[in-house]
């Protein structure tokens, strides 16, 4: 599996992957350790502020597994055409950046170059995941369409580290029901987590009819 993110969602994803018996991870991420990150990114600690963040996760998940294979990319990716390349290789992409940007690349990439995908995000109380199948039909540019003007980020609204850890053990549970054909996946349901109310809830969508991406994966659009 490939991982975007080694932040708080990917650091519970990859921690939970690791001890569920996968046999190698890739994690991609170009961040440092900062203090604010601590409360939500279990795989640090205080003695490894500044340094790099694939190099610190690679080497906790080493220390609890040592048989996990781990492959580290100290890089950002954000095209389409970069994160498939990346994936080539893997059998599944796990989203755990932070931006719309990052999320509608690895859709694209999920949908165009038919790579399974789990996509989760998390901010201040709430959550959502979900699961896009290769080649999409359908995919997240259905469910919205663009990303939204003025987006909001951890720094800017805060989020709650119960919530990253949640959120992140059921991308992985996603992940594994995925690769071991169990299950029924979230394929045009999304999860919605909401701490504030304790409430779950699922949206269903539906291939949008204008979706480019999906027409272009399609055939329908050249």
């Amino acid at each position: 599996m490939l991982l975007l993110g080694a932040g708080g969602l990917g650091s519970a994803v990859a921690w939970a992957l690791a001890g569920s018996g996968i046999a190698r991870l890739g994690i991609v991420d170009d961040d440092t350790v900062a203090l604010s990150n601590l409360h939500r990114q279990i795989l640090y600690r205080v003695r490894d502020l500044g340094k790099a963040k694939v190099a610190q996760a690679a080497e906790r998940l080493q220390q609890l597994y040592p048989a996990l294979q781990i492959e580290i990319h100290a890089e950002r990716l954000q095209t389409r055409e970069s994160i498939a390349a990346r994936a080539s290789g893997y059998d599944l992409l796990i989203d755990g950046t932070d931006n719309f940007c990052s999320r509608f690349a690895a859709n694209d990439a999920a949908v165009l170059d038919a790579i399974p995908l789990v996509h989760g995000a998390a901010i201040g109380l709430r959550g959502q995941l979900c699961f896009i199948p290769p080649g999409g039909q359908p995919c997240l540019r259905c469910l919205f369409d663009t990303p939204p003007p003025q987006e909001g980020s951890c720094r800017s609204e805060g989020v709650w580290g119960a919530l990253v850890g949640e959120v992140g053990w059921l991308m992985a549970l996603e992940a594994s029901k995925w690769l071991r054909g169990v299950g029924e996946p979230l394929q045009g349901r999304l999860l919605t987590i909401d701490l504030e109310s304790s409430r779950r809830r699922i949206v269903t969508w539906k291939v949008h009819p204008t979706c480019p991406v999906c027409q272009l994966a399609s055939g329908s659009l050249t």
